[in-house]
Order: C-alpha cells, then structure tokens, then sequence
C-alpha cells in the first residue's frame, strides 16, 4: 500500500465515519378517544410519528414545539417527556459511512389549540382510532405505544 492511500485511507476513517450525535424530538398525539396522529411525508409509504430534528441551538422541548406545529398546524401544550428512544435501529447509516446516533425524546400530548393542517397538501395528517390503525405503520409508533403503557404503569420516563 502507498503512502498515499495509506493516508488517505487514514483520513477517510477519520472524517467520514465518525458517529454524529442528532437529537430529535418525537411527538404522541393523544386524543380523548384514544386516537393517536400520525404523519406520511409523501415521498414515503409508513406512517409516522410528528417530529424532527433539534437545530443546534434548540432544546427538544421547543424542538418537539415547533414540529408539530410546522407539520400539523397545532400548537401542543404542555408536552410531557415519556420516553428517550434510540433511533439508530431504524436507520443507523448515512452517506459515506457516518454513522448517526440518533436519540429521540418522545413526548406525550394530550392537549393543543389550532386546526388539523398539513405542511403540504400532499402530506398525509390524521388521527387514527386505537382499533383502527393503518397496516403500514413506522416501527416507532409499536415503540412509542410501548413506552406510553410503561409510562402509565410507572409514571417515569422509559429508554428503548
């Protein structure tokens, strides 16, 4: 091996595949009838949970704020922190190799003002009866619905 590609194998390991750190923040819609809101970006085919990255200067809190807002329309009050999931296991890679360690806060909401809108009009925004949820559902909604029960049962904040 060259010294060149030695060293540029060196500074490639180096610079692309370091783990990043992303906080996201993640929201449970909670209905008094029990319906949860679930988002599809139209570019995609599951239904998810509300939510987004933190910009750098941001906590999840007002993350999980202005998500939900920018997404739906609503303006979620008093969310309550339920669970701390890693999301990594539903999508630990990216371009050149990084990997992400991607933690989500998800928060519980069971109270908001404003109208139902979505960010777009291709966007899928609606709330789903407990008994009647949609077959092709992101694998953090089963998560989130998890840590609810647990949370319910304890009172404490879970970690997936």
């Amino acid at each position: 091996m060259s010294s060149l590609t030695s060293f540029l194998a060196r500074l490639r390991d180096r610079t692309l595949r370091r783990r990043k750190v992303a906080p996201k923040a993640k929201a449970l819609l909670w209905d008094d009838s029990g319906a949860i809101l679930l988002i599809k970006h139209p570019l995609e085919t599951q239904w998810r949970l509300p939510g987004g990255f933190a910009a750098v200067d941001e906590s999840v809190y007002d993350a999980v704020l202005r998500t939900i807002r920018e997404l739906t329309g609503l303006q979620a009050i008093n969310p309550i922190p339920i669970a701390r999931v890693d999301e990594s296991q539903f999508r630990p890679d990216a371009m050149y190799g990084d990997f992400f360690q991607m933690y989500a806060t998800l928060f519980l909401v069971t109270r908001w003002e404003g109208d139902l809108r979505p960010v777009d009009i291709n966007w899928g925004v609606r709330f789903f009866p407990g008994d009647r949820m949609p077959p092709n559902l992101h694998d953090e909604v089963s998560h989130a619905l998890k840590a609810l029960r647990a949370f319910e049962k304890t009172g404490m904040m879970q970690t997936y």
